[in-house]
């Protein structure tokens, strides 16, 4: 195990906090997943009228894609904050030269802080894991729809963590440094949510303020990791015979908009353009023949790419700085 992330995890899971904040996280996420299951119940009674079993399916889904969204809020809310400190706080701490003069590279002692910083983050996760598990009971969505959810989670958690290491390199204080990682985690999380809305009033179709021309690609879905999720979670997509508003239901219908067909959220599906593959199963779904490639694919790509670049970055603002050449010839002759 990598020196840094061991004395990392032993110092911050035995702080007086730490038990307390994990109680309290778990009991805030149990909280709002009370709520939703409230709110999916009288959606599915008393909108819907749908019998028990397929009352059952809407509330798991609408549970699971609810608890998601949650979740991927959290990444964008909880790993800034962790991982801004740890280079910063130990140069304020002056112990950075101390682990600069140590056997490890620069780039394993970025790497193990990266590791400290998402396994605080994995611990809130395993402790809500049965929350997160309670939609499986319900039916509607599949250990599949999990793990890929949870895989851009980690994805986005990794790139987030990455960038808000490298501004902690380099700031001077705790202050700006947590206010950087803050700043540039709401431009990727909120701001490209912004710029996805400019872009879908720019090229939205005469009379359709919802999607964009059917069939058209939407640039800035690419950042935005809820979108990645959503596709990700939805791969590969499907049209539902019965619409059903759940919290997925705007972002696919973006989905549904890049592959040429007019979705639900206007009453019934359109196509224009897109073509299906199969009849509907008997679970009313229809798989679509796909005009454009995955959104989550591009989305995993580029936040590879970032992730690298600030590792890199970092690693080179914590290396242990050498001595300049003329400066030793200067020394060995004040020696001499």
């Amino acid at each position: 195990m990598n020196p840094v992330l061991s004395r990392e995890i032993l110092e911050r899971f035995r702080t007086r906090r730490a038990p307390w904040f994990i109680f309290a996280w778990t009991l805030g996420i149990g909280v709002v997943g009370y709520v939703v299951y409230l709110v999916s119940q009288q959606v599915a009674n008393n909108f819907f009228g749908m019998g028990r079993l397929v009352a059952a399916g809407f509330m798991g889904r609408f549970l699971f894609q609810a608890m998601a969204l949650l979740m991927m809020t959290a990444v964008v809310m909880v790993v800034p904050g962790v991982a801004a400190l740890t280079i910063v706080g130990e140069r304020e701490r002056q112990t950075l030269s101390l682990l600069q003069v140590t056997q490890l590279s620069p780039l394993q002692l970025i790497l193990g802080k990266l590791a400290s910083s998402l396994s605080y983050f994995l611990l809130l996760l395993v402790a809500v894991a049965p929350i997160r598990a309670l939609p499986l009971l319900f039916g509607g969505m599949s250990f599949g729809d999990i793990f890929a959810a949870l895989g851009m989670m980690l994805v986005t958690a990794a790139m987030i963590g990455s960038v808000s290491l490298a501004i902690s390199a380099r700031a001077r204080s705790s202050r700006g440094a947590v206010a950087g990682a803050y700043t540039v985690s709401f431009l990727i999380a909120f701001f490209t949510v912004a710029m996805l809305l400019a872009e879908l009033l720019v090229v939205r179709g005469a009379g359709n303020a919802i999607v964009p021309p059917r069939g058209r690609e939407v640039f800035s879905s690419w950042l935005n990791p809820y979108v990645a999720m959503v596709d990700a979670v939805d791969a590969p997509l499907s049209l539902r015979r019965d619409f059903q508003f759940t919290p997925f239901t705007p972002i696919e219908a973006l989905l549904f908009a890049r592959q040429g067909i007019s979705s639900g959220v206007t009453g019934g599906f359109g196509m224009g353009g897109g073509e299906l593959v199969a009849p509907f199963d008997p679970n009313g779904q229809q798989e679509v023949r796909l005009r454009r490639g995955s959104v989550w694919v591009r989305t995993l790509i580029i936040y590879a790419v970032v992730t690298a670049l600030a590792l890199l970055r970092a690693a080179r603002v914590v290396r242990a700085p050498s001595a300049r050449p003329f400066r030793l010839k200067r020394y060995r002759r004040a020696a001499a």
